[in-house]
This record gives C-alpha cells, structure tokens and sequence, in this order.
C-alpha cells in the first residue's frame, strides 16, 4: 500500500505541475503586458488566464481519474443552471484538503470561470506559481496574521474588513464569490463539519443571491491536510446542490436590504441552514460505518433510509458509467432554511464529462 500510495502521489505531483505550467506561463505574459501597457484593459487576460486553469486542472483530474476516482452528484445541473436566476452567486463547500480549491474550480461552467473569487488563505502566496496565479486571476487572499499557521484564526481586521468590502462588490457587479465557512482545514472528524462562522455569511445577507453548497467527502485521504502534495489512491465522493435560490427569500428578508441587527439575524440564519444542507449531504455520500460519533441516532437514521432509497434506485438503474455518459442529470435541491438535500437520484461520474460543460 505505501508503494502504492508513493507511486500515486509522484504521479500526481508531475501531473499537477505539468498542468498548472500553462495557465501560469499565461499569467506571466500577462504580468508583462501590464508592464508594458498598464492602460489596456485586464478583461480580456483575466478571462483567459480563468479559462486557462479551470481546463488544466479538469484535465488533471481527467489525467489522474484512475486511482483518483470520483464521483460528483449534481454537476451537469450546477453547470446548466447557476446563475439562471439573475441573482449573483456564492458557493460554499467544507474544506478537507487543499484539492477542494482545484475542485471547486474545476466545476465551475466554463463561460463562468473569469466571475470567480475565492477568499484564499494567505500561506498559498509562499507557493510562487500560485501566487502568480491568486494574484493574476484577482482572488482575495485572507490576510491572516500567522500565516504560516494553518489553524490560526486571528485576522488583520481592518484589512479583512476592506477585502470583505471588495468581495461584496464584486458580488454586486454579478461575480461569482466562494469561500469555507468552516474558516480552516477541518482537523477533526472529516464526516464532521466545524462551526461555520456566520460573518461570511453577511454579503448574501445584504446581497440577494442564489447560494450553492458543495459537500465533499475522502478528499482529505487523497491529500491530507500535513502533506505537501496529494494524489493518493482513493474514491471521493461529491454532491453540489443550490441552498436557495433568493438569499433573502431564504432568511425572511423583507423590503430589501435588511438593517444591521436584521442582517446578523439573517447572516446566522443562512449559516446554519448551509452547515446543516452540507452536513446531511457529507452522512448521506459518507460510508455508514465511518459516520463519527457526533452523529445522533437519528441522524443515523435518516442517513441510513437515504441509502436505502438510494440503493433501491441504482438497481433499477444503469451503471454508474452508463449514467454519466446519458442526458439525465441530478436537479438542484431546493432548500429552506429548516430543510436539508433529500437523496440524489442520479450521480455524474466526474471523469467522463469532466472537459466539456
């Protein structure tokens, strides 16, 4: 197993940087052209240089896919549909490993990739071509005061303030923002969220937008949070689902933007609901007998009658391989904020549609 795992690993790690190098040679030209003409416009090699990653790294997880295998319910749905609503987005996912950045990058539509922004820890500027790459793409990197901590909490305030303010913005202006609300690499129980901090949760408080969760589950096994590099052989699993379509519809918000106290009320509001949407999603894609001990005996339960309908559905159905290369696709789950996503009817196997939209 250890040659196994070594093996993956150094496979993984050639894969890896053979795939970012494009994206990042790109970014370095367009460093230079800002250099040379700081008065052109950056669109156009924002757009590019977003592109440019978002296909590398699907093409990492293609080149890896097997003995990196995943599956993702509700991908061909959040590609079809985010957006649909007018609304700006948010997406927020638990964070297991560092892979979860590439992932949610990797799902986004293609024609989206450029509205991204993505609160980063400030470590990853110590790696230089992210640091090329964070800085070029225009992400907004948490300017944590040890950065070399990564389970420090404590933040330069005001300049968080300031970057929260950019971010708040950029959601305005119709981008697309992501983040981990658990504010840290879960050390603990991995089929066990955090505490989801309640102050990210403020910008869809004041911004109406349509809020998406991602749950993922094993990505820690295929690159744990100490290693410097993943790859392992393992099976992750993944499901995507919209929280809500209307942020404030979702809290209760009425008359438009709500007033201070309004606005904490509604920021841990719409926490919790996503902690508890991504939570139920994490018991229903984990293995039963790896659930923690935090889970309640009815929480069990409920886990264990969605396998069951599960279950009872993948035998009247094709293969899971069958299933990824048909038209059907999972729809988007729905959620209040008292609901948690039911059973997926259908899963993507992300390998196959993994290059194209």
């Amino acid at each position: 197993m250890r040659c196994l795992n070594c093996m993956g690993t150094f496979c993984f790690s050639v894969l890896l940087v053979m795939c970012t190098l494009p994206p990042w040679m790109i970014a370095k030209v367009g460093l230079v052209c800002n250099v040379l003409c700081p008065s052109c416009k950056g669109s156009r090699r924002l757009r590019a240089i977003s592109l440019a990653v978002c296909m590398s790294w699907r093409l990492l997880l293609l080149l890896t896919c097997c003995w990196v295998r995943m599956r993702v319910d509700g991908l061909r749905e959040f590609r079809r549909t985010l957006g649909k609503s007018g609304r700006p987005c948010v997406l927020v996912a638990n964070h297991l490993s560092f892979l979860d950045t590439i992932l949610v990058v990797s799902f986004l539509p293609l024609s989206m990739a450029a509205k991204l922004k993505m609160l980063v820890s400030s470590h990853l500027l110590e790696v230089p071509a992210l640091r090329t790459l964070i800085r070029t793409t225009r992400h907004i990197v948490v300017p944590f005061k040890r950065a070399r901590d990564h389970d420090a909490f404590e933040v330069d305030k005001e300049l968080m303030a300031a970057r929260q303010i950019e971010l708040e913005e950029h959601v305005r202006a119709g981008g697309i923002a992501a983040w981990f609300p658990e504010g840290r690499l879960n050390a603990g129980d991995p089929f066990q969220l955090e505490r989801f901090r309640h102050g990210g949760f403020a910008l869809p408080a004041r911004v109406d937008v349509e809020i998406w969760c991602i749950a993922f589950v094993g990505n820690g096994e295929c690159w744990p949070r100490t290693a410097a590099v993943g790859g392992k052989p393992s099976r992750l699993r993944a499901r995507i689902f919209r929280l809500c379509e209307s942020s404030w519809a979702a809290a209760g918000v009425q008359g438009g933007d709500p007033g201070e106290h309004d606005e904490r009320v509604a920021a841990a509001q719409l926490a919790d609901a996503a902690r508890k949407g991504i939570q139920a999603a994490i018991w229903e894609l984990a293995p039963s007998d790896r659930i923690g001990e935090a889970a309640s005996d009815g929480d069990r339960a409920a886990c264990d009658g969605a396998r069951d309908a599960e279950r009872g559905h993948d035998d009247a159905s094709p293969s899971a391989s069958t299933a990824a290369l048909s038209d059907d696709s999972p729809h988007s789950v729905e959620v209040n904020v008292e609901m948690s996503p039911p059973a997926r009817k259908h899963s993507t196997v992300l390998a196959v549609p993994m290059l194209r939209d």
